[in-house]
């Protein structure tokens, strides 16, 4: 009988990036494997493959946003329509991404005795996956440090990466700088906000002064400032490849020497991936303000620069005091890449073979 594997997700890249890499590697590794995405708004989510993988709607919300009866409501039907989907599709296994959209599907998961393993990209857990952690099978963790807030038992994970047709073959710069139509050998910057764009990032971007010729690749975040930030490049006379949302990310980090960008899981993934080091540039909004956390600890392993927005004025500066260091900083994120800790998708199949 092939095993059925539920994916609990939320709503942003930081979520279904990983997510959907996790169930790519699956497939990869067993095809006879059944896998179904449990979420909100999946059907109409543009990070989210829907034609790709099967999917069922799931309604959440969450009390410490907007008005309390309404959240509860929301959690209550979800709740009603997790039940229905796990009686349906009987998981031999759930998979929780955090966030609040996961937790109806959690919450049934432990009530009907399903077993459950939580994946926890950042330093900081999200306040779902601290609540479900002692009962979880294991939660899969990036950062070491995050074990000692879980509760239960904790793995250091590679976190599987994302990207439309990478097959995870290296490409050599040049190629990925033509492919953007770039100059093959001028030093290029990438720069982009996350998943939701970050318009302080893209008009300090387009102000940037260095002493050395640089050319930049900017994935601006909403498709209405792409050709805005585009002229703003045209008239200062910088080569740039803009574009509001890359769907092949590989492609851009093989370009790159340097990044400028929040410091959410994934891009934290991402970095450690292609050795690329970075300035990075906290959200302020992002709860107990994890992104800090993430970004401070790329700091202190060498690999990044850590620059508060309310700095972000001194992007130049910042950038141009790294440009000697980042050979050595690549190497850092390199080492820090290559320490011995699990692929997640050899530890969910290992789990599934013992049932």
């Amino acid at each position: 009988m092939r095993k059925k594997i539920l994916l609990a997700v939320g709503g942003t890249g930081g979520h279904l990036f990983p997510a959907q890499a996790l169930a790519r590697d699956l497939k990869k590794l067993q095809s006879e494997i059944q896998i179904l995405f449990g979420g909100g708004r999946l059907g109409s989510n543009h990070f989210f493959q829907k034609n790709q993988f099967p999917f069922r709607e799931v309604t959440s919300g969450t009390p410490f946003r907007g008005k309390l009866l309404k959240s509860c409501l929301q959690i209550g039907r979800g709740l009603i329509e997790s039940h229905d989907l796990i009686k349906e599709f009987c998981p031999d296994l759930v998979i929780g991404f955090g966030s609040f959209y996961s937790f109806p599907i959690l919450a049934i998961a432990k009530l009907k005795g399903i077993p459950f393993i939580l994946v926890e990209s950042n330093v900081l857990p999200g306040r779902v996956n601290k609540l479900f952690s002692s009962g979880a099978l294991f939660s899969a963790i990036q950062y070491e440090e995050t074990a000692a807030i879980l509760k239960g038992k904790s793995i250091p994970t590679k976190m599987p990466f994302w990207s439309h047709e990478f097959a995870g073959i290296p490409l050599a710069q040049a190629d990925a700088r033509k492919g953007y139509g770039l100059d093959p050998e001028v030093f290029t910057l990438l720069i982009f906000g996350g998943s939701q764009g970050a318009e302080v990032i893209n008009n300090a971007a387009t102000e940037l002064k260095l002493d050395i010729p640089f050319q930049v690749l900017h994935f601006c975040g909403r498709d209405q400032d792409t050709e805005k930030v585009a002229s703003r490049y045209r008239e200062r006379g910088i080569r740039a490849h803009v574009k509001h949302f890359e769907e092949q990310m590989h492609l851009a980090w093989q370009a790159a020497n340097l990044a400028v960008c929040r410091a959410g899981a994934g891009t934290m993934a991402e970095m450690e991936l292609f050795n690329v080091p970075a300035v990075l540039i906290p959200w302020p909004g992002a709860t107990d303000q994890h992104q800090h956390r993430n970004a401070k600890i790329m700091e202190e392993i060498g690999g990044a620069l850590l620059l508060e927005e309310k700095k972000i004025h001194t992007l130049g500066n910042q950038i141009q005091s790294l440009l000697a260091k980042l050979p050595q900083m690549g190497e850092n994120l390199k080492i820090y890449r290559a320490r011995e800790i699990e692929h997640l998708a050899p530890l969910v199949l290992n789990f599934l073979e013992k049932r």
